[in-house]
């Protein structure tokens, strides 16, 4: 059985997880984006902070810096 492919949004939950602590936003992106293999260029990183944006288990702690809500983090059974 073949697993989905994680987004964006599930990246940054990985990354917020590892670094136990929040991460600013440009960082975080660009992280994504690196981990994604994707380019860095205005576009796609402005479409990863979109989809990042729209995800509720993420959480804008304010002045740039995001974090995530460990009890809205959605587990497969």
């Amino acid at each position: 059985m073949q697993g989905r492919k994680k987004s964006e949004s599930d990246w940054a939950l990985e990354i917020l997880s590892e670094r136990k602590e929040p991460v600013f936003y440009a960082e975080l992106i660009r992280e994504i984006a690196n981990r994604m293999n994707r380019q860095t260029d205005a576009a796609t990183l402005t479409s990863i902070y979109t989809r990042i944006n729209l995800d509720k288990r993420l959480i804008y702690q304010g002045d740039g810096y995001w974090y995530f809500d460990s009890s809205k983090i959605y587990r497969e059974v």
